[in-house]
């Protein structure tokens, strides 16, 4: 599948006035800061398109660790951990802000399939949910948060279809976040245990 005929939607999560997204679709790109355009409008094009979507917050948190290392880093967060600082913040904020998207896409979706195994992904028959990871330096300015959605689109759409390479965070026992969410949306999740895939991480 050409990577111009996939929907990539990304958002950026935040609080309502800090959340910005974007949508490259055939070569434009769209971005904007109100969620609910953003469901509508990646509602719309996916209802007849292939389609990834990625969210800028952790989709995972590992689990089955030694106690000491319960709240530690994910493999290849590189000093960011997802239990501190803003990471945790982001993680619990990003559950409400999946939540309301994956209930926002299940109006026109409810039969459409989600997945978050990017090693066999079929982007014809399934919409893939992965995490953007945009740190440090590769943070638009304050208030840019739609410019930071773009640079993951980009980058997810540059890594394509080699995924698996792009990949920057592994962890084999974890709990799932989105796989949660979609579960408590109804949305049909093409996983053999959507509570324990890990997600694809994309970090520009």
């Amino acid at each position: 599948m050409d990577i111009n005929e996939i929907v990539v939607g990304v958002v950026d999560v935040g609080a309502p006035k800090k959340i910005g997204w974007a949508i490259k679709f055939r070569g434009q790109n769209e971005t904007g800061q109100n969620l609910d355009d953003f469901i509508d409008r990646y509602r719309e094009l996916v209802t007849h398109h292939p389609g990834a979507l990625g969210f800028e917050a952790p989709l995972f948190v590992p689990v089955n660790r030694k106690l000491s290392n319960i709240t530690s880093q994910r493999s290849g967060e590189a000093g960011r951990p997802w239990s501190a600082g803003a990471g945790a913040t982001v993680t619990t904020i990003g559950l409400a802000v999946m939540s309301h998207v994956f209930e926002g896409l299940r109006e026109d979706l409810a039969g459409t399939p989600f997945t978050l195994d990017w090693h066999d992904w079929s982007s014809k028959n399934s919409i893939l949910v992965f995490e953007a990871f945009v740190s440090g330096a590769a943070h638009a300015g304050a208030g840019d948060h739609h410019l930071d959605a773009l640079k993951a689109a980009d980058t997810f759409s540059s890594a394509y279809p080699d995924l698996s390479v792009a990949n920057t965070v592994e962890e084999t026992r974890v709990l799932s976040l989105a796989g949660a969410c979609l579960l408590r949306a109804g949305l049909t999740v093409d996983d053999q245990d959507a509570l324990s895939a890990p997600a694809l991480v994309i970090k520009p």
